[in-house]
């Protein structure tokens, strides 16, 4: 039977707008497939629910070694991976400065000066299925990373369909192609006008994520600075990053490194666009924007 519309399906969660376009004979049970497992994801690793698995098995540890689960250790095994990737620069331990913060108001200096030795690589590892955390005071945040791992297993429940766009805010993955057999088009907003699009791009087999320091705010008692973390300011040209890869996992974690730092060399496949605060588009790629 062929199949002459796409099927698309829309929900909220993550706190963010999600949408589902599946080609498929089975579309309406496979987008509900995918709901059901990115609320579960959402319920099992948030980081501000006192019931979530990541708090009370992780965050409220009463040891050094905590046993996880499989899907908990190859989450955090890909992470520490693509981590190293970015020298660092990304960091899910920065669920320590976010509890500081919680607990007091301090500046950024020093919240960051109480916070810095008990985070990075350093301060956490993984064997076997063992979560071995070296600090009591170290915090994991997996909020910029679970999204992209929902959208990874959206694309992994539906690997049969013939065409399938995941859309979770923004951080997107196509598999196949659309039902007239060319690519999904996939827009990148505009920063200073986000209902328009600033440019647009077709996207086959791959992931697109775009880190942007204007979406959200975090506030410390000196100052207000972009809801992705670090200890300086070094964002100030960059506003955005857009990054395709072959997972959004791996996308996500180099577009929020690459915001924090925008000369961050990336591995060769990585193909990525900075957008300055005059809106100009600076890629390492031409196959980015052709």
């Amino acid at each position: 039977m062929s199949i002459k519309h796409a099927y698309v399906h829309r929900f909220m969660a993550m706190t963010v707008p999600c949408e589902v376009t599946l080609i498929a004979s089975d579309s309406a049970t496979l987008a509900r497939n995918i709901e059901a497992n990115t609320r579960r994801l959402e319920a099992k690793f948030n980081f501000y629910s006192d019931t979530s698995m990541l708090t009370e098995t992780i965050n409220q540890r009463s040891g050094k070694r905590v046993v996880i689960d499989t899907e908990t250790r190859d989450i955090l095994v890909k992470v520490r991976e693509y981590s190293i990737a970015t020298q660092n620069i990304f960091d899910i331990t920065v669920g320590t400065v976010k509890t500081l913060l919680q607990n007091s108001a301090k500046t950024r200096e020093q919240v960051y000066q109480d916070a810095v030795p008990y985070m990075g690589l350093a301060a956490w590892d993984i064997e076997d299925n063992i979560l071995i955390m070296h600090f009591p005071i170290t915090q994991l945040d997996l909020g910029g990373v679970i999204k992209e791992v929902a959208v990874d297993q959206a694309i992994a429940i539906v690997e049969q369909a013939s065409g399938a766009l995941i859309n979770f805010g923004g951080d997107v993955r196509a598999s196949g192609c659309k039902v007239d057999g060319s690519d999904f088009v996939v827009g990148v907003v505009n920063p200073h006008q986000q209902t328009q699009a600033l440019f647009a791009l077709p996207l086959r087999n791959q992931a697109l994520t775009t880190s942007a320091h204007y979406a959200r705010r975090q506030q410390f008692s000196d100052q207000e600075s972009s809801h992705i973390l670090a200890s300086q300011d070094t964002h100030r040209q960059v506003i955005s990053v857009t990054v395709v890869a072959d997972s959004a996992l791996q996308a996500g974690i180099m577009s929020t490194a690459l915001t924090i730092n925008p000369r961050l060399t990336v591995p060769e496949e990585i193909g990525f666009a900075l957008i300055d605060e005059q809106l100009n588009v600076h890629q390492n790629t031409d196959f980015l924007l052709s």
